[in-house]
């Protein structure tokens, strides 16, 4: 049988509870990245993703062991227009562009609706696009107007 003080303490230990702003600048940046509840996606120029939370996996049903190779057009339908690279498009956009509306798939082919930020990074020379994803699939579907209907 385990002490639960023992428990608690361990608990504590791996899960690093933030109770003090000043321990802000011990986190790496992927722990705090990967603890905000909202999809966050980070992508080189080549559209090869670098980066995404929990809160990603959770909405393309993907997990860490599968993106090694995982790349921006691995989320976007086969559907665009011949010649048209979605994935450059939307590097494009979502750099000099806020609140974007964005069709892209999960892991198992359902289309996911998604409105992209502008990128979180503010300098020029940063060579990664950071984007925060709201589901908008839910929405959309139920809207009356909307086309998905």
């Amino acid at each position: 049988m385990t002490d639960s003080n023992t428990t608690g303490e361990r608990r504590n230990s791996e899960s690093r509870a933030i109770s003090d702003p000043a321990q802000f600048p011990d986190l790496p940046v992927t722990v705090v990245l990967d603890r905000i509840p909202v999809p966050i996606l980070a992508v080189d120029p080549s559209g090869g993703i670098v980066f995404a939370n929990e809160a990603f996996d959770e909405l393309f049903g993907t997990d860490r062991s599968e993106r090694a190779d995982f790349h921006l057009q691995d989320i976007f339908p086969d559907q665009a227009p011949e010649g048209v690279n979605v994935a450059d498009m939307f590097l494009t956009t979502v750099a000099t562009r806020a609140d974007s509306l964005w069709r892209m798939t999960d892991k198992t082919g359902d289309v996911v609706q998604v409105r992209a930020s502008k990128s979180i990074l503010r300098r020029a020379e940063d060579d990664l696009v950071l984007v925060a994803l709201e589901d908008f699939t839910d929405q959309l579907w139920n809207d009356p107007k909307s086309a998905l209907r």
